[in-house]
């Protein structure tokens, strides 16, 4: 294969295939910095290896967030994002052109959106959380087990994985335990599962159908500000913190909240349980690596480890993309202010420069830098809470695995951002 033949962005080969493994190692070798221009999405310079993701990371400055291209997607899709954000905008009389939420924005702006709930994702913060997220991961372990022994086979996903971190968000929020369910379908339609259309109206087509779930999502989100409001915005919750929080001595607009809010859910919805879902895979297919987590289930620094490693190797965010606003060398190439840039997380974390033997998944790594969370001003909010999260799953979980053996076909969604596995089926073994 050579680079000029090579595609990255083809959605049906990651939903058939996953990851583009083979490819990305060939760009990593012979062309790291590469002008990736392919049919159906708009051109970029792709870069894979770990450094230089690492550095353009690090760049706020020169990689900017808030022009405009914060993931990269097909051109066709890009383009119904943006319709569909502006046509609801514009409905509801708010500017068209308002950042959908922080994570398109930079510094300053960012780092004072941010750190409005900055307080609730520190290690402190999940250390009061720690006893919780476990009583929660073994309640739903507890059922898993249940069901697999009741009926004989269980979903990795729907039956397990969706769960805590699903509780874990809506619990933060404040939402009501009988909307979980629902904030999950919500959720889904943000990225084209063949299976959505179990969530559409008689006669009501999938366009229609993903329209009327983001407005229904987004009015829910704003009903939920609304009994914030009703109540002196008061509580410990997230949405009462961004009420009482202000902007430049200014409250948040209801644009800004429900941008905020709606990103919030969905970041802590579906990456975790990504990794959690390809966690668990990893170590079926792996009973060794599973076998040394389960000996030494209660040494910490062994389960931390594992978990970094999972991180690691499953690299749930795959990429995202910047702006670049000066011309600046990188790997030998001159990338051009306005060009676009794409940094492949998966890829740097599989990059041999950086790590001992990539493709080897060693619950024992150590040191283990990976990207997995990103890098630089927009390092992952959540990754606190995703790294308590998986601890306490995969404390709850490691027990019940190696009486499990997978079965049938892993489902993916074809998807350029995270991913997102849909069903993977286990049973006795």
């Amino acid at each position: 294969m050579h680079v000029g033949d090579a595609v990255i962005h083809d959605l049906e080969r990651y939903r058939t295939e996953g990851y583009p493994w083979d490819e990305w190692d060939l760009f990593r070798a012979e062309a790291p910095v590469y002008w990736y221009q392919r049919e159906g999405i708009t051109p970029f310079w792709s870069i894979t290896r770990y450094a230089d993701v690492k550095r353009i990371s690090g760049d706020n400055e020169t990689f900017a967030n808030g022009k405009g291209r914060l993931r990269l997607d097909l051109a066709e899709r890009d383009q119904r994002f943006w319709d569909g954000y502006r046509t609801r905008m514009e409905e509801r009389g708010w500017d068209p052109e308002e950042p959908p939420d922080f994570i398109y924005t930079d510094r300053p702006v960012h780092w004072d959106m941010r750190r409005l709930v900055a307080p609730e994702f520190t290690p402190k913060a999940m250390r009061s959380r720690e006893e919780s997220l476990i009583n929660h991961a073994q309640l739903y372990a507890d059922e898993f087990a249940k069901k697999v022994e009741t009926e004989g086979t269980a979903d990795l996903v729907e039956d397990l994985a969706v769960k805590l971190p699903l509780a874990t968000i809506c619990e933060m929020i404040g939402a009501s335990p009988d909307d979980w369910e629902q904030v999950h379908a919500w959720t889904a339609v943000f990225f084209d599962d063949p299976k959505l259309m179990r969530f559409a109206k008689v006669n009501e087509t999938k366009k229609d159908m993903r329209r009327r779930m983001f407005i229904e999502f987004e009015e829910w989100i704003l009903e939920e500000i609304a009994d914030r409001r009703a109540t002196d915005c008061s509580g410990p919750d997230l949405i009462s913190i961004l009420l009482r929080s202000e902007l430049e001595s200014e409250p948040l607009t209801p644009q800004q909240l429900l941008g905020y809010i709606r990103v919030l859910i969905a970041a802590g919805n579906e990456t975790t349980r990504n990794a959690a879902t390809g966690g668990m895979i990893a170590l079926l297919q792996h009973p060794e690596e599973l076998a040394f987590l389960v000996d030494h289930l209660e040494e910490k620094e062994m389960l931390d480890n594992g978990v970094e490693e999972i991180l690691r190797w499953t690299s749930p965010v795959i990429q995202f993309a910047r702006v670049c606003t000066r011309d600046i060398e990188i790997g030998g190439q001159i990338i051009r202010a306005g060009d676009h840039v794409g940094i492949w997380h998966a890829s740097a974390n599989r990059d041999e420069r950086q790590f001992h033997e990539p493709y080897r998944f060693d619950v024992t790594r150590y040191p283990n830098e990976h990207l997995a969370f990103g890098h630089g001003a927009h390092f992952c909010l959540g990754a606190h809470l995703a790294r308590w999260e998986l601890r306490a799953f995969f404390r709850t979980v490691l027990p019940l695995l190696p009486s499990l053996r997978l079965e049938g076909e892993l489902e993916r969604v074809g998807h350029l951002h995270v991913g997102p596995i849909q069903h993977q089926m286990v049973v006795s073994s």
